[in-house]
This record gives C-alpha cells, structure tokens and sequence, in this order.
C-alpha cells in the first residue's frame, strides 16, 4: 500500500502585495539596469515545513509576496503496523524535498532557519532530516539566526510565534492566512474566538520573517552588491 502524500497547504495571495514602496521591476543605477529576484524563505521542520517566495528589488529592497505554503507530513507508523518508521521517515523526508524543490523554483537565492537544540532522541532525528533536506536545495542558502528572524518582523528579542504570525499578517493581509472558524476553549477557558488567526500559520509567517531578516545579513549584502554591478535582470 503506497501511503498518502504529504499535505501542500498553500496561502497564495490573488494580489500580490510589496512589504514596502516598490516600483518597476528594472531600474537604473548609475547607467546599469538592476532588477528584481526571487527569493525564498525556509523554515524546516520534520512534521511542518512552512516555504515564503518573494520578489526582492534590487535597488529599493522592497519584498512582494508570491505566495507562501506549509507542507505538513503524516506520521503513519505507529498507525498502521505495516509501515515501519524508518520507512515512514523515508517516505516524510522524501515530501518534504520535493515540495522544497518547488518552492525554491527560479529562486536565486534562498534564507532558511537551521534547526538545533533537540532535547530528545526523536526530535533530533527530525532535526537531522529537515537539515539533510536543506542539504538537497539547488540554490545557495544564507542561514538565519532565530534572533534575527525575531528582531527583522516583530523588532522584539522575546517575540513569540502568535506576534510573528500577528506581524506576517498584518504586512501581508491579502495572503489568505488560516483562521478559527469556532471558539476554542482550554479547560474551559477560551482561548481562541473564530476568526482569529490560527496557530497552524505559524511556519509561513516564520519564512516570511526570514526572508526578512536575510536581506539584513552581511552575506546577502555582499551578493547583493555583486548583482547591483552586473546589472542582473528580473528571474
């Protein structure tokens, strides 16, 4: 029995919106043309794997958004006793750089999170196969600090994921972010009312923010001053 495939959700925006002031698409600095790129935002993760493509200008800096998706990977062994685990992380790790593969099409370069401080034997084999999968990306990837992530969108160190998810949706509003279609309680206590955000955007407003921040780190601007001098048109 072939096992289902992992589950693309995908938040694209009919409208593409610019995080700040844009402007066409090629520009000019000092009599050469510079364009735009596409760029992508990776946030790994075993059982959720959130993906953010934008178009960067490469005179202004402002970001568009293309669209973002999470891919979320069953777990079956456990479930179903002829799966075996080595063979169902095979089969997750597989989606996952697949829908990778996608997300990073016509991207010239990508920013992505590195996972680290597992705390148990279980977790960090889940670390081990979303780095493995970051390993197979056919573009450069610049890493991002956590850190950086949370100071480039919500500007605060202690930020948490509902401020991120708050801030991602607020920069980009059009982007067809998941919200709770009921009241949701906790021990009797609600907790969430319908029609706030849901906590499942949480691994798309993190790529969102990372793209963010990689723009800010010293390795993008050195890229970037290499693709401002050779005139590089939009991808």
């Amino acid at each position: 029995m072939t096992p289902n495939s992992g589950r693309v959700i995908s938040l694209n925006s009919n409208k593409r919106q610019a995080a700040r002031c844009g402007g066409s698409q090629i520009s000019s600095t000092q009599g050469v043309q510079v364009g735009s790129i596409l760029v992508a935002g990776l946030d790994p993760a075993l059982a959720n794997f959130g993906i953010a493509r934008m178009r960067l200008d490469l005179e202004t800096l402002a970001l568009t958004l293309d669209s973002i998706t999470t891919i979320s990977t069953e777990k079956l062994a456990g479930k179903n006793k002829v799966v075996r685990q080595n063979s169902d992380d095979l089969r997750r790790a597989q989606e996952l750089r697949e829908g990778m593969m996608r997300g990073v099409q016509d991207c010239t370069i990508a920013f992505a999170e590195i996972p680290s401080g597992a705390q148990h034997a279980r977790s960090a084999l889940g670390f081990g196969i979303a780095i493995g999968v970051l390993a197979g990306c056919p573009v450069e990837i610049i890493q991002v600090m956590p850190l950086e992530t949370k100071m480039a969108s919500v500007g605060i160190k202690t930020a948490g994921k509902p401020e991120i998810i708050r801030w991602a949706a607020g920069l980009y509003p059009d982007a067809g972010w998941q919200t709770y279609d009921k009241d949701v309680k906790h021990k009797g206590k609600l907790t969430r009312r319908a029609g706030d955000l849901h906590d499942d955007n949480e691994h798309a407003a993190d790529a969102c923010a990372i793209i963010h921040a990689g723009i800010r780190t010293p390795e993008f601007k050195q890229l970037l001053a290499l693709l401002r001098s050779t005139g590089v048109k939009s991808s």
